[in-house]
């Protein structure tokens, strides 16, 4: 009993040593944690910096502000994996750059105020770099072409004063191999072409592109199609402008807006497919923005052109300004004045079975049309009084070439001398053909003015006879006279004639 009571004490014994001897290193080391004096402050952050810009969150840019900014020399690292350098300039930017920077360990940098000529993103420094941040300095070019085994995800470049032939070279293209790049940041910069060769196709990537104001709003709409919209998200959108072109007849501008603004195309997409008749999928259009206080309006442009269509569309997008219905088996234009069509500028019914413009008479659009065409129709006259004064100006344009008409006295007489007077606005007037194949503008009185001859039609030879025949009777009375004063008689015939009562006038 005692053995055993022995054997039970030193397997309990034992059991504690190797539990102390397991447990006490752990415990001395909290212990010497616990002893050891507070830090006065807190230790470099092993993480990624908090982005300044609550936007960045979304590609987790490496950014540090200026306060940050270490002293002499002008690069430091921040944990681990990140560099932070300041004002660099062409002396000491390589230098700096190289002895902070360690190809097997960093995988982030921001360069803050670097002031130098060339941004050479071919070097081996920048491989194997995740994020990489260039900003609120002064880059006068940027060459060279980022390696194909570079992993960046985000890059920012904003603050730069960076124009587009700074920003992409043509020939070097040096973004064209960042196929991870998720985040770009090229702000308040003097872009003025969207940065096409940064976004790769079939890739989702954010874009943020404020601060650039004299960016083309059309580059804006390519990307922001249906195609790409799903791709590329425009970050501070709200503060995102871009320049339109506002062109109205020969007056031109650019006017700087929100890119927010060029959502309208898919409403005008909406209003595209209510235009009557149904389903015949007409293609509508933006032609440029209009701005009538804070209301924002696009002028569209519809095609409907090769539809098979028997009468003119109704229900027009609002505002639309061009109309193609060429191609067609139109026969009337009665439509065109329907309230859809008040804003209408240009309108194109080339190619369609239309007899006349009687129904364009009192129209809106005829007072106020830019251009016109209607040639290769079915006309056999030109109403040029449904036209009116329109042609006072240089600016409308009126196409009718390809037209047969019915060719009179009156065609010459009035349509001829009206498309020589405004042949500036008729582009295709010798295009305007008789039914036999001359050109209206060609027509000679004589072949088409046939009328029947009256007396009238002589008098010029009446009178002709009655002047000769006075000066026959004026010579023979003054020879009369002469042979009388000279020979003391008169000639036979003049001797023969009865006296008159007016005789002793002469005598």
């Amino acid at each position: 009993m005692i053995n055993g009571k022995f054997s039970f004490i030193e397997v309990s014994l034992w059991g504690l040593v190797v539990f102390l001897s397991l447990h006490v290193p752990h415990i001395e080391m909290r212990v010497d944690d616990f002893e050891q004096p507070a830090p006065t402050q807190p230790p470099a952050p092993t993480a990624d910096p908090e982005p300044i810009n609550q936007y960045m969150n979304m590609g987790k840019c490496f950014h540090m502000p200026r306060s940050k900014c270490p002293p002499e020399p002008n690069c430091t690292r921040i944990g681990p994996i990140s560099v932070f350098c300041c004002d660099l300039d062409n002396n000491n930017f390589k230098d700096a750059l190289t002895s902070a920077i360690t190809q097997n360990t960093t995988l982030h940098l921001h360069v803050l105020n670097a002031t130098i000529d060339e941004l050479n993103v071919s070097q081996a420094i920048f491989k194997r770099l995740d994020s990489m941040a260039f900003t609120d300095g002064h880059i006068d070019k940027i060459v060279g072409q980022f390696k194909r085994s570079t992993a960046m995800a985000c890059l920012n470049i904003s603050n730069n004063n960076l124009t587009s032939s700074k920003l992409q070279q043509q020939q070097e293209r040096p973004f064209a191999n960042l196929f991870k790049l998720s985040v770009l940041d090229a702000s308040a910069n003097n872009l003025t072409e969207f940065p096409h060769s940064l976004i790769q196709s079939n890739k989702k990537i954010s874009v943020d592109l404020s601060g650039n104001r004299f960016l083309p709003c059309k580059h804006f709409q390519r990307a922001m199609d249906a195609n790409n919209s799903s791709l590329v998200t425009f970050l501070n959108y709200k503060n995102t402008y871009c320049a339109l072109d506002i062109s109205f007849n020969w007056f031109k501008d650019v006017r700087i807006v929100p890119i927010e603004h060029l959502k309208v195309q898919k409403e005008i997409t909406a209003s595209c497919r209510t235009i009557k008749p149904a389903n015949i999928n007409c293609t509508c259009i933006p032609v440029r923005l209009e701005f009538n206080g804070d209301d924002v309006t696009s002028a569209v442009a519809v095609d409907c052109s090769q539809r098979n269509l028997k009468e003119m569309p109704t229900d027009l997008p609002c505002n639309t300004i061009k109309l193609n219905v060429s191609y067609n088996h139109i026969t009337s234009l009665q439509a065109v004045s329907d309230p859809t069509y008040d804003h209408l500028r240009h309108l194109i019914v080339d190619h369609n079975d239309i007899p006349n413009i009687l129904e364009l008479e009192g129209t809106k659009f005829i007072d106020n049309f830019i251009l016109f065409s209607i040639g290769y129709n079915k006309l056999k006259t030109i109403h040029t009084y449904v036209l009116s004064n329109r042609f006072d100006t240089t600016g409308p344009a009126f196409s009718i070439g390809g037209n047969v008409i019915h060719c009179d006295c009156n065609t010459e007489k009035m349509l001829k001398p009206w498309l020589l007077e405004n042949f500036k606005n008729i582009p295709d007037y010798k295009m305007l053909e008789c039914e036999d194949g001359v050109p209206v503008v060609e027509l000679v009185e004589s072949h088409v003015c046939h009328t029947p001859r009256d007396w009238t039609d002589y008098i010029y030879y009446i009178i002709g006879i009655e002047v000769l025949i006075l000066v026959l009777l004026i010579s023979k009375v003054s020879y009369d006279y002469w042979v009388f004063k000279t020979a003391g008689y008169l000639p036979w015939p003049a001797n023969k004639m009865p006296r008159l009562p007016c005789d002793w006038l002469c005598e």
